[in-house]
């Protein structure tokens, strides 16, 4: 009986069927997502379906290439290699919004000097309207004791969640944090240990007088800048909420949740090119921290990470996230802090709201210039 012989490959013979199939399939993923990539680089900030890339978990712009990369020896010759170069170019476009910090796994604990002024930034929750109780919500707020608080959703809302609520609770904040100095405007309020000198409008409410039309107090008013005279020097702090460019409970396949974002669209562009503004011409040390809406793989803040500094670079989390927080293990960083024209970050890190808020907390230390 003859030996059955093998199949021996001749080199240039085209490769069967189905390692044509797999060389297709393999390399056609690589090169569909660097197009994704490529498209949404595109798309996003220059038209209001752009902002869909806030969706996907920025860590799966590090994340994907690698698995590219993984799938290469399933194909074969020259379409191993390509399927590679693709893996290899989509790392390199994707990393920078990924959110990943690898050098945060070797950077030390810093401990903050004696003089840093320690920076609070939260967004409340509808003033905790929906969970906890307000003793609870106080007794947390004072266990900071942060010499400057940044707080948002200074407000409630309405039994289908869609409308706001104007409320007042001064009375109860004053004497909870004696000797502090409060700012309020629309849902957004800062407490001060230190005086605070001025109280300038930016952006969309430049010009709109205070507690006329508190609807519109609360539309225009997403970004409250105190400057605040700390160590004998003005000192800005930026308290910052950016309109939300999605309505998740509407469904990604509704007719409502893309309405939204185009109707979102302009005064979320509105607002950062107002806070971009201001800042460029203020030139005393500035704290930005609030709740941006915004994640690492959107170019919302390209702008203000190109001028500041982003507290996370003395964080030691490699991947630092903010929202959901109270259900799935946050992927998201939607809350950023920036400091820059003197001012630094010297410790910076997220903390559990306690089961108070969707948002972790923001405490961050900083020193300012004479400091130390």
């Amino acid at each position: 009986m003859a030996d059955t012989l093998a199949p021996v490959a001749v080199p240039g013979a085209p490769a069967p069927a189905p390692a044509r199939r797999r060389n297709r399939l393999v390399l056609g993923a690589a090169l569909a997502w660097l197009v994704l990539l490529l498209v949404e680089w595109a798309a996003d900030g220059r038209i209001w379906l752009g902002h869909l890339t806030g969706i996907v978990p920025p860590a799966v712009f590090a994340l994907v290439p690698p698995l590219l990369a993984a799938l290469a020896p399933l194909a074969r010759g020259a379409a191993r290699w390509r399927t590679l170069a693709a893996a290899a170019l989509a790392l390199l476009v994707g990393f920078g919004q990924s959110g990943f910090d690898p050098a945060a796994l070797w950077r030390a604990e810093t401990r903050p000097g004696p003089d840093a002024v320690r920076v609070f930034a939260w967004n409340t929750n509808s003033w905790n309207q929906l969970l906890g109780t307000q003793d609870h919500f106080y007794a947390f707020l004072k266990g900071k004791d942060a010499d400057v608080y940044l707080l948002h959703e200074y407000q409630h809302v309405t039994a289908d969640r869609k409308g706001k609520l104007r409320i007042d609770d001064l009375a109860r904040l004053r004497r909870e944090f004696p000797g502090y100095q409060v700012a309020v405007r629309g849902e957004l309020v800062t407490l001060s240990r230190f005086p605070i000198l001025r109280q300038p409008a930016v952006g969309p409410a430049a010009g709109r007088p205070v507690g006329t039309d508190w609807q519109a107090e609360y539309r225009d008013n997403k970004v409250l800048r105190t400057d605040v005279l700390v160590g004998g020097r003005t000192v800005s702090f930026y308290n910052v909420h950016m309109p939300v460019w999605n309505s998740m409970p509407d469904g990604l396949l509704s007719a409502a949740f893309y309405r939204h974002m185009r109707e979102r669209f302009a005064p979320r562009k509105a607002q950062y090119a107002g806070l971009e503004a201001d800042l460029a011409a203020n030139r005393n040390p500035v704290v930005v921290a609030g709740d941006f809406n915004a994640t690492a793989a959107m170019s919302d803040l390209d702008p203000i990470r190109e001028r500041l500094d982003d507290a996370a670079e003395v964080s030691t989390d490699p991947y630092p996230t903010s929202w959901e927080e109270g259900g799935w293990k946050p992927f998201w960083r939607t809350d950023w802090a920036f400091t820059g024209n003197g001012a630094k970050a010297e410790r910076y890190e997220f903390g559990e709201p306690e089961k108070l808020s969707d948002h972790a907390v923001q405490d961050l230390w900083v020193s300012l210039p004479g400091s130390g």
